[in-house]
């Protein structure tokens, strides 16, 4: 049988059959009324001086990713329109060595199946003849506007041709050999993008104006620049 005795002041000894005690502290709960939350002191908190740092903070960084944004947008719209003018160009050399094939071919020209010029030709999409329209179409709320120069020259000496092979495009020299073979082709592609003009042309009023020839290489030329040789091919 195990024995229950007192001990020390405040515990209650319970011998067991292996003389082991067990001491148990009896617990009084407190007097009083229960303890209120501890509110936080003010220092807890952020000033005022803080949170307009932090404020600012977050405003130059938002800035900059907006920046950063606005900045990739308008390269993807540069290339964009790079790939597209280069197109058009391509389109325009194609066409020509198609027009300079065949037994009625007998010096190369550039004239073309429709319209003043080249440019006009690549414009039309009225006519079955007409080059289907630009890659980059007029967007008056933006001026987006596309010309394509054609520069016609003797491949030997560099003369330019006259209007009879050049189709009206700039320059013209109408005192020149009509005649020449084989002869190099030179298309540029002018265009705007934001209120910029890309290629060697001037915006005026709505319209491009040619020239000037700004690095003296003697055609209108920019970022989208194709050359090739044409004589006729039968």
């Amino acid at each position: 049988m195990s024995q229950m005795g007192h001990g020390r002041a405040g515990f209650t000894t319970y011998h067991e059959r292996y003389g082991c005690e067990l001491m148990v502290e009896w617990h009084r709960a407190p007097k009083g009324p229960a303890p209120t939350p501890r509110l936080l002191s003010r220092s807890a908190g952020f000033t005022l001086v803080e949170v307009v740092l932090g404020g600012a903070t977050l405003l130059v960084a938002a800035g900059a990713i907006l920046g950063a944004y606005i900045g990739q947008m308008t390269l993807n719209e540069h290339a964009r329109n790079l790939a597209l003018a280069i197109q058009d160009a391509n389109r325009v050399i194609e066409h020509a060595r198609a027009a300079n094939t065949g037994a009625t071919c007998i010096t190369p020209n550039l004239i073309p199946p429709v319209g003043a010029t080249i440019d006009a030709w690549l414009e039309n999409t009225t006519s079955p003849l007409g080059g289907g329209g630009k890659s980059i179409p007029p967007d008056p709320g933006r001026n987006a506007e596309e010309r394509v120069v054609v520069t016609c020259q003797d491949q030997k000496t560099g003369a330019y041709c006259n209007k009879t092979s050049q189709g009206g495009d700039w320059p013209v020299s109408p005192n020149s050999n009509p005649s020449y073979d084989p002869i190099r082709v030179t298309v540029g592609v002018c265009w705007r993008h934001r209120n910029r003009t890309i290629g060697e042309c001037i915006w005026n009023a709505g319209n491009f104006s040619l020239g000037p020839d700004t690095n003296n290489n003697g055609v209108i030329d920019g970022p989208a620049v194709l050359t090739t040789l044409i004589t006729c091919r039968q």
